[in-house]
């Protein structure tokens, strides 16, 4: 094993992980029997259940980007899969919670957090200074991706024909 690495070879590393993460996540899809943005709000309430933070379909909503409409859709095929369930708000009369009716310790809930434990594990085994360095390299690519993305948008906008625009 080679003790540095290029930049090519970083490179070359994030393309593989990005294609077993697309690996991974289409068998948990066709597993489960849904769509993506379905797996992210059930992460996502998976993720919020221990904390006991309470979640609306607005805030979902928001998550995801999306219309009242098209999470009210969601949220309703959720609950008829029997994937999550409606309560009614403490605070709030007029609005709902949502909750995932995932089983602790079920097949569908270790699938969903596939991801999760498999960079816990691969953390686990890192010293604390390499997960030091893991978590900068990421923040900084997650910079450089939003800051070339606004920059290539502002461009692209920039050269459309202004039927497009």
């Amino acid at each position: 094993m080679r003790h540095t690495a290029t930049a090519d070879d970083v490179v070359s590393a994030l393309d593989d992980l990005s294609a077993a993460e697309t690996s991974v996540d289409r068998a948990i899809l066709q597993a489960l029997g849904i769509g993506p943005r379905d797996a992210h709000v059930l992460r996502h309430l998976l993720d919020l259940e221990a904390s006991g933070e309470t979640v609306t379909p607005r805030s979902l909503a928001d998550l995801l980007g999306i219309s009242s409409a098209a999470i009210t859709a969601l949220i309703d095929r959720l609950a008829d899969a029997g994937w999550v369930e409606r309560a009614p708000h403490p605070q709030d009369r007029r609005s709902i919670l949502v909750r995932a009716t995932v089983p602790a310790g079920s097949p569908a809930r270790r699938l969903l957090a596939v991801r999760r434990v498999a960079v816990a594990f691969a953390a686990a085994r890192l010293g604390a200074s390499e997960r030091r360095i893991v978590v900068d390299f990421l923040d900084e690519l997650h910079r450089a991706e939003e800051h070339y993305l606004a920059d290539v948008t502002e461009n692209a906008t920039a050269a459309a024909p202004p039927s497009a625009r």
